[in-house]
């Protein structure tokens, strides 16, 4: 017999879904998440312990409810990948292996080094500069390692890179990190990647800080610029995504020219000579998508719907319509006013391509974006049965407030019956949310009938004046 997990507190979810967190399980600024196939079990980054724990379902109700400690390194901090029969995970200078075994329950201890220097050019990775490493293997076994920026708008793109290694040949460990090949180009903190159905590599980037363009509107760091979703088809390999000369517009009121639009970064040269605008529209690759600036997007996964959730009779898998769309966690501002972020949402994908803006599916309820007890979504990744699993590593200064893993479900509706199934058989209470452009706070259902109360006393009042 299944039991759900305690509901989210404070959260408002779109209508059908819900979201339960791990009461039973303690993770210490949890990062990266990762479903092991076929198991429902878990695997993640735990900052705070510099370690991998495997979260395993015990009593068979498909939700974990113990961890275990598989793998330890110095500084381990955010990346996280499986492949073969090997699990990886990085500290700002380093990739590590292990060998992997799904049932195990402690460290194996043959840590080995793969790849090596990756804060090697003296710029720093910790503790100056952008200190995550995100790692994903692609279908033929090539890994490929994305790093942020030294600062906030560095002289050149050194850093900034997505670099892909072939790494099979183990005679050759440990490999130099600037031996990689220079896969994406111009790219400030690219730290959410993810494979969608295609097997085309997609990312989400963190834009720089403090913008100021005299022409456009003196400071505009409160929209711009937007944060991006890239995407890395085979035949861009090498190109440049701007970074640090060019940024994408989200929202100029009056100067702009919408969403996406690429501008040049004030006072910065290339090759000696100050871009604009028109360089950078002629020699950048243009994201995908442009959204609200700061939300700080640090995960992000495709949703692959399967047969299987119907043999295997799962419950709370996401629907079938929502196939190839992907689903990001914005981690947060901590400069922008009012704040945004906090939350998860999905952009819709067809056939390859964007078909929409964001829509809240997860946000903080009430008048603030922050949530209560310090929560900060960072990694998604989707289980077995195609629930999605949620990282949250918690606010400074105590980490651990907030520090949790989430579950979210879908409530199975039979349209014919109009019946109700999955997440412990309760009607998700959460609106249905909207664009999610970080200017309109999402509503609870509670403060929903309160409007239309007021509304409804106000019409009468004028009515009755009226009369």
């Amino acid at each position: 017999m299944s039991h759900c997990p305690e509901t989210l507190p404070e959260a408002s979810v779109s209508k059908n879904f819900c979201a339960h967190q791990l009461n039973d399980i303690s993770v210490n600024q949890a990062r990266s998440i990762l479903s092991i196939p076929n198991t429902d079990s878990i695997l993640v980054l735990e900052r705070g312990e510099s370690a991998v724990s495997l979260l395993k379902d015990t009593n068979g109700d498909t939700y974990p409810d113990k961890r275990f400690i598989i793998a330890e390194a110095p500084g381990l901090n955010h990346g996280l990948a499986l492949h073969g029969n090997y699990l990886y995970a990085t500290s700002s200078t380093t990739v590590y292996r292990w060998t992997f075994n799904s049932d195990a329950t402690t460290s194996s201890g043959d840590r080995t080094i793969v790849i090596t220097g990756m804060n090697a050019d003296g710029k720093g990775g910790a503790p100056n500069g952008h200190r995550t490493r995100t790692i994903i293997f692609d279908e033929v076994g090539r890994l490929y390692i994305s790093i942020g920026s030294a600062g906030n708008v560095d002289r050149d793109s050194y850093r900034s890179r997505i670099r892909r290694f072939d790494i099979s040949d183990q005679t050759s460990y440990p490999i130099d990190f600037t031996t990689g090949e220079v896969f994406a180009d111009g790219l400030r903190n690219e730290v959410g990647l993810s494979f969608d159905s295609s097997n085309i590599l997609w990312g989400v980037e963190n834009g720089a800080d403090n913008l100021y363009r005299s022409d456009l509107g003196g400071d505009i760091h409160n929209d711009n610029p937007g944060e991006e979703l890239n995407r890395f088809p085979e035949s861009n390999k090498g190109k440049t995504y701007g970074y640090p000369y060019c940024w994408s517009e989200y929202l100029l009121p009056k100067y702009g020219k919408g969403p996406g639009t690429v501008w040049a970064w004030p006072n910065i040269k290339h090759d000696n000579v100050l871009t604009t605008d028109d360089w950078c529209r002629k020699n950048s690759v243009p994201s995908e998508l442009s959204m609200q600036a700061h939300s700080a997007p640090l995960g992000m996964s495709f949703y692959k719907w399967k047969e299987s959730y119907i043999t295997n009779q799962c419950k709370g898998s996401f629907p079938k319509e929502f196939d190839g769309y992907a689903f990001i966690a914005f981690h947060g501002s901590w400069n922008r006013d009012p704040s945004t972020g906090y939350k998860v949402v999905y952009v819709p994908i067809s056939d390859g391509r964007v078909k929409g803006d964001p829509v809240d599916l997860l946000v903080h309820t009430g008048a603030t974006r922050e949530w209560g007890d310090g929560m900060r979504p960072v990694d998604v990744d989707f289980d077995q049965c195609g629930r999605l699993l949620i990282s949250s590593d918690g606010t400074k200064p105590n980490y651990n407030k907030g520090s949790k893993v989430i579950i979210m479900s879908f409530d199975d509706v039979d349209k014919q019956r109009e019946t109700y199934g999955g997440c412990c058989g309760k009607e998700s209470k959460g609106p249905t949310h909207s664009k999610s452009n970080g200017r309109k706070l999402s509503i609870t259902m509670s403060g929903n009938i309160w409007t239309i109360m007021f509304a409804l006393l106000l019409f009468f009042f004028v009515s009755h004046q009226r009369r």
